[in-house]
Formats: structure tokens, sequence, C-alpha cells
């Protein structure tokens, strides 16, 4: 539980009313157990008196970042497919893992774990059994037999874009091919315990975006990959072989690497359609 040191408290009552689960009494310099771990407390106290239960108190700075810078920062992220034939560093790829507790939770339990698959015989092995789950599941709706009948009940499927899709990633995946993980030195797994109310996989996903934009600022591409998730969401058998536990289910996952291309302009895109209430 974080702690609160009276001796030098002001009585400002910044943490008490920021708190969103009124777990704080001033006065008994006391938390009770309705405390969320959030941490606003210990962010706000301008005296620094009210200690985290896990690591130190840090004073911020302002963050320099303009909304124009943002917005160049946002647009020049792309999806990278395209790695040079170099390892990301320890030391980086621990950077990255370390700034994770600060990104946000939808829950604020942060379930999240993470792994880190590397060294080239592990990541064709992930490519590998990816792209054979991908093909079997997507070999069933395109099945003879399966096929006339879904396009029927769930015309929406589009199982002839799926079929073609299915035939050219067939004909492209040759030994030594990789096109699930695009020869990216290392794939970050993002999993957590399967709970019944939990909300991993918007956890996941936050930190995921999160870890992109932030290996964006250290000069590394990366690359969101669904098909990563949706293999080793089917088969408990990949999840094992890659060491996730035998009660977690994988979330997120993400290609990083050394990008072997720049980008320099901005893509035009369609904003998101709003709706006034």
């Amino acid at each position: 539980m974080p702690s609160i040191q009276l001796e030098n408290c002001t009585r400002c009552l910044k943490c008490v009313k920021d708190c969103p689960s009124d777990a704080i009494d001033i006065e008994q310099g006391s938390i009770n157990s309705s405390c969320i771990h959030c941490g606003h407390c210990v962010a706000i106290c301008p005296e620094s008196t009210v200690f985290p239960d896990e690591g130190t108190i840090n004073k911020l700075h302002a963050a320099p970042v303009s909304s124009s810078d943002f917005q160049d920062l946002s647009a020049g992220i792309r999806t990278c497919r395209s790695y040079k034939d170099r390892e990301v560093d320890e030391e980086t790829l621990n950077l990255l893992v370390e700034h994770m507790k600060h990104y946000p939770s939808a829950s604020n339990q942060r379930p999240i774990e993470i792994t880190i698959v590397k060294t080239k015989e592990n990541i064709q092995k992930l490519n590998n059994q990816t792209a054979q789950r991908l093909i079997k599941t997507i070999g069933i709706y395109t099945s003879p037999v399966l096929m006339p009948i879904l396009q029927l009940l769930a015309p929406k499927l589009e199982l002839s874009r799926l079929n073609n899709y299915k035939k050219r990633f067939i004909a492209k995946n040759t030994p030594g091919s990789s096109l699930v993980c695009h020869h990216a030195p290392a794939v970050i797994l993002f999993h957590a315990p399967v709970t019944k109310y939990g909300m991993a996989a918007a956890d996941a996903n936050i930190w995921a975006t999160y870890t992109s934009i932030h290996a964006n600022t250290l000069g590394l591409g990366s690359c969101f990959n669904g098909f990563i998730v949706s293999a080793m969401s089917r088969s408990k058998a990949m999840r094992t072989e890659f060491g996730l536990p035998s009660n977690h289910q994988i979330y997120a996952s993400q290609l990083i690497g050394h990008p072997k291309v720049k980008y320099t302009n901005e893509a035009g895109r369609d904003k998101p359609k709003v709706h006034h209430m």
C-alpha cells in the first residue's frame, strides 16, 4: 500500500480530493483497502510525503512535446515489415519493458506479462507455426464441403477473397520465408491470466500502442501482428512452446527491429466518422 509521512504533510488535501476511491484519511495518515493503487496520491503531492507501494518518487519535467510535435510523431509511425539484419540489444528491450509500468490500464489491475521471443531460430519457429495454423484455419472455412454452406449463411465472410488469400499465402510460404514475422529480430508477446471479467485484451493493446510510440523514439520500427495472436490464442501447444504460463492467454503481439526504410511523407487517410449526441 502507499504510505503517508505525516510529519512533512501540509494538509493541502490534494491527495484526498484526487483519490478516486476515497481511501485516504489524512488525519490518521492512513490509506484503506479500497485503494486501487492508481498512484494519483503520490503523483499529486507537492511535498512528496506520499510514498508509492513500489519504487521511488521521481520529479517530472514538463513534457516538451507540443500538439504539432505529436501530430508529426504519430503520422510518421508506420507498420514496419522490413528490418535490418541487426539485433535489438538487451538494454533497449529492457528499456521498452521498463517504461510499461507507466502505461494506462483499462481496469487498473495491470495483469499483463511480457514474453520476448529472440534469436533467428525462435523467430522462424514462431513464424512457421503461425503460418501453419493460419493456413489450417482458413482451409477449414474454404473447404469444398463447408465453403458453399458458409457463402449462403454468412456472405459477409467474403470466403472467395479469403480463399484467394490462402492460395497466395501458400505460394509465398516457402522454406525460410518470413511472411508472418518479416525476419524481425524480436517479437514482444503481451499475455495475462484468463479471467471471466478481466480487461486484459484492452490493457495489452494499450501497452502495445505505447510501446510502438516509444520504440519509434528509439529509432526502431514495429508491427502489430494479429496473425500471431490468432494462432496462439487457438493453440495451447504454441503457448506452451513459447513459455506462456498454462493459465495465460495472449492478447497482443508486436514485431520490433531496426527498419530498413525511412518514410518521409504523411499518407492521407480518412478520419473516423463522428457522431455527436
